[in-house]
């Protein structure tokens, strides 16, 4: 598996050091057009900061998904986050600017509730996890970006490193630009089990890469497309989830939200994943205050899921400097994984009953609205709902502002 990943990132690597290292009269595109800049994931930015700007923006994110009993039929899987978000942003000078993102998820879940029912980890009715990150942009000679990044972040029973990196260029006379990043996490897991057991220590290991091109189409149209590689190693089982192996002879168990008959053990998967993620999205000009985006990804990886996602948006001036809407709707579907299953009936080297990993379709509206208070302030409120065929339906909330200075 690790040599499969290899030979993906080195195709990623090798082609797009290809084609930033090429001139731009070996790309075609429009003439007379000129792309927005773009950052290292290919995808334009509204607008290119200035030696000097500085902004503030406070966001606060609420997650919550219900169970309806769809999902798995012997757990509770219901789950609600809430994330206050603080991001600082500086551009020191036109060549150099950083950012620094402090958030903080309070995490309540029935699987948690479960877990405080046992005496070694009474209290422990709610995650409280934070992280921190801080990122650096430099704009260099002819056009070229570069971009890095150091993340630190933990809970209880969890503990991260993050590094990235990504850079990019402009080419095809400023009509298209390339770009490549990685990024790499390093975590360290105590093993909590469903029961409430300690189970020692596990690390784990996720490296992605992506290559990313950005393209002005015609003067009124624009597109991003890429792919994303990435390979996991080390321990990728959710600890405290568990299986239920079911025996009609043993007695009601009471842990199970049906009393099912039958007894609880570890989820077990494998130890490694390779991912691989197409993804594209189009952008068009209707008139003034108006435009149109669709979007698309196909999905795959060697546990046996594929999944594909089409999300067509609007995008509306509804008065004119002052306020802004968007809508979308996003339909999403998924194979389940080789080692899922609603039922067990004898334990099996890998097996999951994690309805995430499972065969499932959802459909998302959602939509966004920004107020543009004056030059330097903009509040955004945010709101998607997620419909899922197994009932596990969501909510996600946001509200933020931006205070530029």
């Amino acid at each position: 598996m690790l040599l499969r990943f290899l030979r993906v990132f080195a195709l990623l690597v090798i082609v797009a050091l290809l084609v930033i290292a090429a001139p731009p009269g070996l790309v075609v595109a429009q003439s007379g057009t000129s792309s927005p800049e773009a950052d290292g994931s290919g995808e334009p930015n509204s607008a290119e900061p200035q030696a000097g700007d500085r902004s503030l923006t406070t966001r606060l994110s609420f997650y919550n998904n219900g169970d309806s009993g769809d999902g798995n039929p012997f757990l509770d899987e219901s789950l609600t986050v809430v994330e206050p978000v603080f991001i600082f942003d500086h551009q020191v000078t036109d060549a150099f600017g950083y950012a620094i993102d402090i958030h903080y998820d309070y995490v309540s879940s029935a699987s948690i509730d479960r877990l405080s029912d046992f005496p070694e980890q009474s209290g422990a009715s709610a995650d409280n996890y934070i992280g921190t990150k801080l990122s650096g942009r430099w704009n260099l000679s002819d056009g070229w970006k570069a971009g890095g990044s150091f993340s630190v972040s933990g809970e209880y029973d969890y503990k991260s490193i993050g590094f990235g990196g990504n850079i990019s260029r402009p080419v095809a006379g400023q009509d298209a630009t390339i770009g490549l990043s990685i990024h790499g996490y390093f975590d360290d897991l105590s093993i909590i089990r469903y029961n409430g057991e300690q189970d020692g220590n596990e690390a784990r290991t996720s490296v992605s890469t992506t290559a990313s091109w950005y393209q002005v189409l015609t003067p009124d149209l624009h597109g991003s497309f890429g792919v994303t590689a990435t390979f996991q190693d080390g321990f990728l089982s959710t600890p405290y989830n568990a299986v239920v192996i079911e025996d009609p002879l043993a007695p009601p168990n009471p842990n199970l939200d049906n009393n099912a008959l039958g007894f609880e053990t570890a989820e077990v998967l494998p130890d490694a994943r390779v991912r691989t993620a197409f993804f594209g999205r189009v952008r068009g000009f209707v008139s003034t205050g108006r435009a149109w985006e669709l979007g698309g990804r196909i999905y795959s990886d060697d546990w046996g899921i594929t999944s594909f996602s089409f999300e067509p948006r609007w995008y509306q001036t509804v008065i004119e400097s002052k306020l802004d809407a968007m809508v979308r709707y996003r339909f999403y579907s998924q194979t389940a994984a080789d080692d899922y299953g609603e039922h067990f009936f004898v334990p099996e080297q890998f097996m999951t009953q994690d309805s995430d990993l499972a065969e499932l379709n959802s459909n998302t509206i959602g939509g966004r609205l920004i107020w543009h208070l004056d030059d330097g302030d903009h509040i955004s409120l945010g709101l998607d709902h997620v419909l899922r065929s197994d009932g596990l339906d969501q909510i996600l909330a946001t509200c933020s502002w931006e205070h530029s200075f």
